[in-house]
């Protein structure tokens, strides 16, 4: 645990494996911004947050399982983008799938398993939602980017901007569930903030200059997709040949990440999606 405050009212851990997670604390609620991947983490998390007081609100900002899954061991209400909700009902982790994933990144919570149930969002929205505590606001706007769920998460008292995936300073994360031309537009949506301090989808608390890298990490491997398309590779050669370095589902010194072949699908997920939206759409290469 390496909590750190970054305003009066933000907390924010980055040393999950996951998604980073956020206390907002208002003068006797919190709002809580994603919720821990690995089920330990999350039961500590909720024994964390409580120290500062009763949670209203947890928002998660897509419907990823490293944002969702500790859901079920938080309290308040889950907001989300009703598509979240509607990912959550129809395309939850399996318990299989989530017994092989638990092996290898939490041990521990393998036997939580069949009580384990997917917590859905009781609070959704379509556009725009503000959440209220007393002494603390926080704005969601749905702007899809990385999911088309996806929404971000606006705290104007401190000027902090919660990007959940939109933004990653740890670097790209999986593309699977992304549409390029969104991708791009959604972080000109997080440059247009005038934040002081942007909490991305995971890796560190930044300033503006993070929008700007991780947009460049985009037109990277954007750029190489292009490449092979324009050299007549076809989309299996794009997927075989081409990789981003991945920073987020990785192991660290801090915790185990997932296993080779989930990462690999990722990857191959990912330029399928790019080299797809690129035969479509030519111009966006040049984003």
């Amino acid at each position: 645990m390496t909590l750190q405050q970054i305003t009066s009212r933000v907390h924010v851990e980055t040393a999950h494996l996951g998604s980073n997670n956020s206390i907002i604390v208002g003068d006797d609620q919190l709002i809580l911004v994603d919720s821990p991947h690995r089920p330990t983490d999350a039961m500590q998390w909720n024994k964390t947050v409580s120290a500062f007081g009763e949670t209203r609100f947890i928002v998660n900002t897509d419907h990823h399982p490293d944002h969702t899954i500790g859901n079920f061991w938080m309290g308040g209400d889950v907001v989300a983008h009703r598509g979240t909700r509607e990912r959550l009902l129809t395309d939850a982790p399996t318990d299989e799938y989530l017994r092989d994933l638990f092996a290898r990144i939490d041990p521990d919570a393998v036997a939580l398993v069949d009580d384990y149930s997917v917590r859905v969002p009781n609070v959704v929205f379509s556009e725009e939602l503000d959440l209220h505590v007393p002494g603390a606001s926080l704005e969601l706007t749905f702007r899809p980017g990385h999911t088309a769920n996806s929404l971000l998460a606006w705290f104007p008292q401190d000027a902090v901007i919660f990007t959940g995936d939109i933004v990653c300073e740890a670097g790209l994360p999986s593309f699977q569930d992304s549409r390029l031309a969104n991708w791009f537009d959604a972080i000109d949506a997080v440059a247009a903030y005038d934040f002081q301090y942007l909490v991305p989808g995971h890796g560190e608390v930044a300033d503006r200059a993070v929008v700007d890298h991780y947009r460049a990490l985009g037109r990277e491997v954007v750029s190489q997709v292009a490449s092979a398309i324009a050299a007549g590779h076809t989309r299996d050669q794009a997927c075989d040949e081409i990789r981003f370095e991945d920073n987020i589902h990785v192991d660290t010194d801090e915790y185990v990440g997932y296993p080779d072949s989930l990462v690999e699908m990722f990857q191959r997920r990912s330029i399928a999606r790019i080299y797809d939206d690129l035969i479509e759409d030519p111009t966006l290469a040049n984003r």
